[in-house]
């Protein structure tokens, strides 16, 4: 009996943990919308409410909700935008649908999500869509979104129950000298333990760690508040530029690493009479940063800097000189 428990230990466990991480491997924050379908009257108004919940280890900020509406209908905020919602806790935002004089129909909307999401001190922002039908009826009883329900009561049905068969297992160890079943039920303790987390959104590592990888991979790393000093070496290289280039320099309010890289930007061109630049807001110019692949899967990626005549994109401010030396065409 003892080995079977070992093969229980040993293979079955680690079996299940990469599905369940798998599974927790998440959106940062999910949305439940109410209702999905709206339906108001030609002239007549509607609400919608999103609930929103951060099942990530880390706070989301400055959440916005806004519309993308057809003519003829209008979409008005209900609250302030949402300052921060902390760790796996959940928020609301709403909206007002007005008609207006719009022909009965069917429509369709798509309501944008738009927030910032930081590790320590690098930033990120993030759009998420949600589609919504509309439907214009004459007569019609306008829909509104129900308030946000508490949390069920169930939830601790579960753990319950696990510290009864717990206490039985134990119980049966002490008095009648059973190891086995008390092995098995810790074993299953473990696994439903994880899952039970993953089930809450409580996966802290894996959605800790993903995120990690996802913002150093495109080149995101933590601020640096010093001023930029360039090497002898770049300076000997930039008042060799041979060709006018002019460089883009996306930056965001919210990038905590955008005004080294454009300090570094300033110096490169203190120092080469050909190179000129130009800072963009991604917040004001949406278009231009999605159409240089700065805004990728819906998220922003900041500080990112181009070439006007295209090229590569420079993300981030790690070795930020020497790769645009090499943008510029004059590193080595």
């Amino acid at each position: 009996m003892n080995r079977w428990w070992v093969v229980f230990v040993f293979v079955f466990v680690p079996a299940l943990l990469p599905a369940i991480c798998a599974h927790g491997q998440g959106p940062i924050l999910t949305y439940t919308l109410r209702p999905t379908q709206v339906t108001l009257a030609p002239g007549g108004t509607a609400g919608i409410e999103v609930e929103i919940h951060n099942g990530s280890v880390y706070p989301a900020d400055d959440i916005a909700l806004s519309a993308s509406v057809p003519e003829g209908l209008s979409a008005t905020p209900q609250e302030v935008d949402l300052k921060e919602l902390d760790p796996f806790k959940d928020g609301r935002l709403g909206l007002t649908l007005a008609a207006g004089d719009l022909e009965p129909g069917t429509y369709d909307l798509e309501l944008q999500i738009v927030y910032t999401y930081c590790i320590d001190v690098s930033c990120f922002q993030i759009v998420d869509k949600l589609p919504v039908t509309a439907v214009v009826e004459a007569g019609a009883v306008s829909s509104h979104g129900p308030s946000v329900a508490g949390g069920s009561p169930w939830r601790w049905v579960v753990p319950l129950v696990a510290v009864v068969v717990l206490v039985g297992a134990i119980a049966l160890w002490v008095f009648m000298r059973l190891r086995v079943p008390l092995y098995v039920v810790l074993g299953l303790l473990v696994i439903g333990g994880l899952g039970y987390g993953v089930r809450l959104n409580q996966q802290e590592q894996a959605q800790g760690i993903a995120s990690v990888l996802c913002t150093s991979c495109v080149g995101i790393e933590e601020a640096r508040h010093e001023v930029p000093a360039l090497t002898p070496g770049a300076v000997l290289a930039l008042q060799g530029l041979s060709q006018d280039i002019r460089l883009i320099v996306f930056y965001a309010p919210w990038c905590h690493s955008c005004p080294f890289a454009e300090a570094m930007v300033e110096e490169m061109a203190a120092v080469a009479p050909r190179l000129t630049y130009e800072f963009v807001n991604v917040e004001e110019d949406r278009a231009l940063a999605a159409t240089n692949g700065v805004i990728r899967s819906g998220r922003t990626i900041v500080p990112a800097i181009v070439r006007a005549d295209g090229g590569e994109v420079v993300f981030g401010i790690e070795d930020l000189e020497s790769r645009l030396l090499m943008l510029l065409g004059v590193g080595s």
